[in-house]
């Protein structure tokens, strides 16, 4: 038999509880426009977190305002509990979507290419910014920005030398790291999915969400408070976007959780909006504390933990409830979302850093940076969409029509272009 015959019949033997789980031509549950309408809105409010980071008092931040306040913490912690775990749910789900469409090899690739190369992109030259006003701020730099950026591709500078971390030296992900986080997890997920489309897995899923709305929020805590009791607290996002991803992906297709959601939507509500008022009352009077004991901080900790759950849950049944609907927007709103999760944060602190030396107040300072945020990238949306060499780059989907050829000739020069990149982070 000849060598390449038996290699193929080998390989695809080796693969093939992978195979059976991509591309196997069911059909797809219908489009589901509310966490089309989420997935913008998520994205949207990353924009008001983080300009709120740069005029909270005790969160730390690439860069500060001298209008620095306490208070608006207590604003912050109606989102900050959540944010990330709805982002994670929501792309779980698009995962399960793909790869009911995608083969094994073509999903591979083009997640590693759409993730990857906007990644790449971004941490040479979206995010230096951020390290240059941290930098001026932190360490005095005495030098304008192009001087700092001639600086910034060479990876033995001495300038850099208290600015290591990074996947290169000093050449961080900042807020791309959700990016770097998803590919890897992506990973795992595959290497598991023949566990995760076994028969008994589906079942026990399926019969988890015909128990009763408080069941399915106990056994989806528990996993998260156990990681949170054992996990250490500065890398804590980390496994916790994971399972937050894992339950999005085994949830993707389970209508009778979402009804579930939606029949309960206002207990969810009234029991939300308590938890964020005992979660700001024991903000200020544990975590604030020096003196508060180690009972307290873990009791704390369990009852964010939960609140992280619950907002996540919340923020899914109102979606159904208003937002399940499509709109002529929606599809330009959809495309928008990775540009500006690419932009947001470097557009906000180089906007911070310039605007601070106007001294212009603490009230016109954050609107200006808000309102500014938002128009720079919507512009630079709009003109990249009609730039297809460059769409790729900043996670837009090309608007011109190509042949197959011309498709894998690009896939295969992104994978090529991404390859130091997956080396660093494998």
């Amino acid at each position: 038999m000849n060598l390449k015959i038996v290699i193929k019949i080998t390989t695809r033997t080796l693969l093939k509880p992978w195979l059976n789980v991509f591309n196997q031509g069911e059909e797809l549950p219908s489009r589901r426009y509310d966490l089309d309408w989420l997935r913008v809105l998520a994205f949207g409010l990353l924009i008001f977190y983080h300009t709120g980071m740069l005029y909270s008092e005790n969160w730390g931040f690439h860069f500060k305002s001298q209008y620095l306040s306490s208070g608006i913490e207590n604003v912050m912690l109606l989102l900050s509990p959540w944010r990330m775990g709805l982002i994670w749910f929501i792309s779980g789900v698009a995962l399960r979507f793909i790869v009911a469409r995608f083969s094994l090899g073509m999903f591979l690739t083009t997640r590693s290419v759409k993730i990857l190369l906007p990644l790449l992109f971004g941490i040479w030259f979206i995010v230096p910014i951020q390290l240059y006003a941290q930098m001026s701020q932190e360490a005095s730099l005495a030098m304008g920005f192009w001087q700092f950026y001639s600086q910034f591709f060479d990876l033995t500078n001495p300038l850099f030398e208290r600015y290591q971390a990074g996947v290169w030296p000093h050449v961080d992900v900042n807020h791309l790291w959700y990016l770097r986080s998803l590919w890897q997890f992506t990973l795992l997920l595959v290497l598991a999915m023949p566990l995760l489309h076994h028969a008994i897995v589906h079942t026990i899923i399926t019969r988890l969400c015909g128990r009763s709305l408080l069941t399915i929020f106990i056994v989806l805590l528990l996993p998260l408070c156990i990681l949170k009791l054992s996990w250490p607290s500065d890398t804590f996002r980390y496994p916790m976007g994971a399972l937050f991803l894992l339950y999005g992906y085994l949830f993707a297709w389970q209508p009778t959780f979402y009804s579930q959601l939606l029949r309960h939507w206002r207990v969810l509500l009234v029991v939300f909006t308590l938890g964020y008022i005992v979660v700001v009352l024991c903000y200020n009077t544990i975590w604030q504390n020096p003196a508060a004991s180690q009972w307290q901080i873990t009791s704390m900790d369990m009852l964010y933990t939960a609140q992280r759950l619950m907002g996540v849950l919340l923020i899914l049944a109102l979606a159904q409830r208003f937002l399940n609907h499509d709109h002529p927007k929606l599809a330009l709103l959809n495309g928008a979302v990775f540009p500006f999760y690419l932009l947001h944060q470097s557009v906000i602190i180089g906007l911070a850093f310039y605007l601070s030396k106007l001294q212009l107040g603490g009230f016109v300072e954050p609107l200006l940076i808000l309102s500014l945020t938002f128009i720079i990238c919507w512009l630079v949306f709009i003109a990249a969409r009609r730039i297809d060499l460059l769409s790729p780059f900043l996670g837009i989907k090309a608007t011109g029509k190509y042949k197959a050829w011309q498709v894998k000739a690009g896939f295969g020069c992104g994978l090529i272009l991404v390859s130091p990149l997956i080396f660093r982070l494998v």
